[in-house]
């Protein structure tokens, strides 16, 4: 009977089959023998996957355990262990360009957040200026309302007293032109008295001179 190999592994493709042998695990003996953490360098394999597919190779090999290579596999377990190196290299490489890309997106989510944050500030400080501004023109619109009142009052009183002075003067000179009327009307009534009795006197004496010359 052949030899079984990794392929005949469930969930183990040509595809896996070859990343494995970049790591110098290119048998299921080899499989069987290789560190879990070795395993689980394979991109898409964590360590339950890795582990997984370690006891499939320890059942296939039918021995339930985790094989010892032989002194004969150094060279490969070598080749592993350089592999495991490269890949434990690059593993450290894509992580801290991950935390980097992460970085960088947080900083750029922070940005992002404090750019916001200013804008909201900025149209909040916006709004309460216009608020402000608006205030401030109905304070002032009320003012001048207000003084426009007080000046149409003052000017609704001035020229209500003017008509009232201007009244009181006609009736104070009508009084006095009734009185110069009033006052003529009685010295010429006095005049006529007097006229008419100087008139009776002369024709008195007129009559009493006519007897006497009788």
């Amino acid at each position: 009977m052949a030899d079984p190999t990794i392929t005949d592994i469930k969930g183990i493709g040509p595809k896996t089959s070859d990343g494995l042998a970049t790591l110098g695990i290119d048998s299921v003996k080899a499989l069987a023998a290789a560190p879990v953490e070795l395993i689980a360098t394979l991109p898409g394999f964590f360590a339950s996957r890795a582990q997984m597919v370690k006891e499939a190779a320890s059942d296939l090999l039918g021995t339930g355990r985790t094989a010892t290579p032989a002194r004969k596999d150094a060279p490969r377990r070598k080749t592993a262990a350089r592999a495991k190196a490269t890949a434990d290299a690059r593993m450290k490489a894509e992580t801290k360009k991950q935390t980097a890309s992460k970085k960088k997106v947080v900083a750029k989510k922070k940005a992002a957040a404090k750019k916001k944050s200013t804008a909201k500030k900025k149209a909040v400080a916006k709004r309460d200026a216009a608020a402000e501004k608006k205030v401030a023109e109905m304070t002032a619109e009320k003012a001048k309302r207000k003084k426009a009142k007080a000046k149409k009052k003052a000017a609704e009183k001035k020229a209500s007293e003017k008509t009232r002075t201007k009244a009181k003067k006609a009736a104070v000179a009508k009084k006095q032109n009734a009185d110069k009327e009033k006052l003529k009307k009685a010295k010429t009534k006095k005049k006529a008295a007097e006229k008419s009795k100087a008139a009776k006197k002369k024709a008195k004496a007129k009559k009493k001179a006519a007897k006497k010359k009788k």
